[in-house]
């Protein structure tokens, strides 16, 4: 049918039944929530069985509280080997944590607000000079209408303990925000665009102070209504102080391609794969990035979730330089009756950008972690306790850097 011609009842009927149809999936797509895109790891000393997936959205209008308590033996907490430049210690970590988050709105309106915090104690029982307290708090806020979609989250935060990047105790506090919003265009098609920026502060001495910036923005088509793709742009910035006087800068830039996959709640896929003209002291290059997270639901019984990323990163040597950081998480779920078995795998490689000989052992380094977990919920729902298991692995391009360990654990989380 043509535009200015004439048509009849039932053609128009279709037409309009066709178009209404379209901005209907255009807005489902709009409204969906899509697997979390993963960010880059810090490096910090992990609990044993991290949980890999999402975590759950707090409810509006209602202050939700989580407080956990971790008893966790590890065989390696000073991350050492026998030929290596520091010697293996294990020891008993005693961790207590609180979480909370508070939100505003109606979940259905157009402006939303929130506050969330945690705070945890690592008490070690032997290596109390590795004991410390870590916290962060932060806002998030966001607006919706028919065309529109805004978020914004930002929070500070304090943390310590053993970093597999540097290989020893380190301080930091750390400033980040986000900001995402998808807009409308057409029934079929749709902006997206994407600005986080963080901030690190050394506060332990011979170490960097870094920061990373990424923009992004791409145009999207509803190509079918399960699948949503298209092309984009991208825009980095990471810099790293060298010695507290000069400043080391990399950029990046190039196209990406954005794609999001959703089947009901069985299948649940968000990419971001995109090539980087790179600018650094140690010369031009093109890399290749990538976010990908994926949540598949086979049954009420199972599932996976996997995690994939590929950026740069600036070290926290303060001699400064780059790495190409390249993470994997794979996580298996599986439903035992009232228990819920958790198994993860989890694969690191980082080396670094160009030539430098700045701490080449750590930062040239493969990092390998099995994890497993089996939880039990206790008194109903409100409380969770769970065993958990860890093997770590980290082999360095210095054979005196590289160590490995096992982790066991006990915890619980009382929800209220």
């Amino acid at each position: 049918m043509k535009f200015g011609g004439k048509c009849s009842g039932s053609h128009c009927l279709s037409f309009f039944r066709h178009g209404f149809l379209c901005y209907s999936l255009a807005q489902q797509a709009h409204a969906q929530q899509t697997a979390e895109l993963p960010t880059l790891p810090s490096g910090f000393y992990e609990a044993a069985a991290t949980v890999i997936g999402q975590s759950e959205e707090p409810s509006f209008g209602q202050l939700d509280l989580k407080l956990g308590l971790l008893t966790q033996y590890d065989s390696n907490v000073t991350l050492g080997s026998p030929q290596g430049r520091l010697a293996e210690e294990s020891d008993l970590l005693i961790q207590p944590s609180l979480e909370g988050s508070f939100r505003l709105g109606s979940g259905t309106g157009d402006w939303r607000f929130g506050v969330k915090g945690n705070v945890a104690r690592m008490e070690f029982q032997e290596l109390d000079r590795f004991n410390v307290t870590n916290y962060s708090f932060g806002l998030n806020g966001g607006y919706e209408s028919k065309r529109l979609k805004l978020n914004l989250e930002t929070s500070y935060g304090s943390t310590g303990g053993l970093n597999r990047f540097v290989g020893n105790f380190f301080e930091q506090t750390n400033i980040s925000s986000r900001l995402t919003g998808d807009y409308i265009v057409s029934p079929k098609t749709s902006l997206e665009l994407s600005l986080r920026q963080n901030s690190l502060d050394s506060e332990t001495s011979g170490f960097a102070d870094t920061t990373s910036t990424t923009f992004r923005l791409a145009g999207l088509w509803q190509a079918t209504p399960l699948i949503r793709l298209g092309p984009g742009f991208r825009y980095g910035v990471r810099t790293a102080e060298v010695g507290g006087l000069q400043e080391q800068e990399l950029t990046t830039a190039g196209p990406t391609l954005r794609l999001d996959y959703k089947l009901s709640t069985k299948v649940n896929l968000s990419s971001n794969i995109g090539l980087g003209f790179v600018d650094s002291p140690s010369g031009d290059d093109e890399l290749f990035n990538w976010q990908v997270g994926l949540n598949y639901r086979a049954s009420a019984l199972w599932g996976l979730n996997l995690r994939m990323i590929r950026d740069t990163q600036a070290t926290l040597f303060a001699g400064g330089g780059f790495d190409q950081v390249t993470n994997f998480r794979l996580g298996y779920t599986r439903k035992i009756r009232s228990a819920r078995l958790n198994l993860g795998l989890s694969y690191e490689d980082r080396a670094p950008q160009g030539s430098t000989q700045v701490f080449n052992g750590f930062r040239e380094s493969r990092f390998l972690t099995y994890t497993a977990s089996l939880g039990f919920p206790v008194f109903g729902d409100e409380v969770d306790l769970n065993l958990n298991f860890a093997w770590r692995d980290f082999d360095s391009a210095d054979a005196s850097q590289s160590w490995d360990g096992f982790q066991s654990g006990l915890s619980f989380a009382w929800a209220f």
